[in-house]
């Protein structure tokens, strides 16, 4: 800021002219930089760096709540049916779920599905090993008879079916027939 002001001259001057002094300029310069600042939420002190825009808060947070005061007052001020301030209570719908689940436990023979491959029959056998072991499988004999029984009725129907077959009494299975036409079968090969 620059304040030229001007006074009239001395009467003894230092000058090496001679005559009188009409008048003096003097300009004196001020200059303000801002150092600090306060918080406009919480007060509490902000210092700037002298680059950009004075901050008006210290967090990011105390803006948004700022904001949100303004947003609040001026939609306090509107009327209702533009979503103003309300006098009526909140009103809440609430869904209610109920799940039941229920278990029912039958005494009976149980259906038993058998392991249908050898993989299967392995890890069958080590789960009854285990369970004989750790003591969970009571009466695991009834048990191991009743599925031994089941197995070898299907053994006994499989090698019956596989001794009418050598007997001829029933047809061999056909190998599949090929997919595609004659020449793309050719281009196979």
């Amino acid at each position: 800021m620059t304040n030229p002001v001007s006074h009239p001259g001395p009467d003894n001057d230092d000058q090496e002219h001679d005559g009188d002094v009409l008048a003096v300029r003097e300009t004196v310069s001020v200059s303000e930089r801002l150092k600090t600042t306060t918080c406009a939420w919480c007060g509490e002190q902000i210092v700037y760096a002298g680059v950009g825009r004075p901050p008006k808060y210290c967090r990011d947070s105390h803006r948004k709540r700022a904001s949100e005061v303004r947003t609040a007052a001026r939609r306090a001020g509107r009327p209702v049916d533009e979503g103003g301030r309300t006098t009526e209570p909140v009103r809440e719908v609430v869904e209610r779920t109920e799940m039941v689940t229920r278990t029912t436990v039958r005494r009976g023979p149980a259906k038993v599905r058998l392991p249908e491959d050898i993989y299967e029959w392995q890890h069958a056998l080590a789960q009854l090993q285990n369970a004989v072991r750790a003591g969970r499988l009571a009466g695991f004999h009834e048990v191991l008879v009743r599925d031994l029984e089941a197995t070898a009725a299907v053994v006994r129907e499989c090698q019956e079916h596989i001794e009418q077959r050598v007997a001829g009494l029933v047809p061999a299975p056909r190998p599949p027939r090929p997919q595609g036409s004659k020449k793309k079968r050719r281009k196979r090969r």
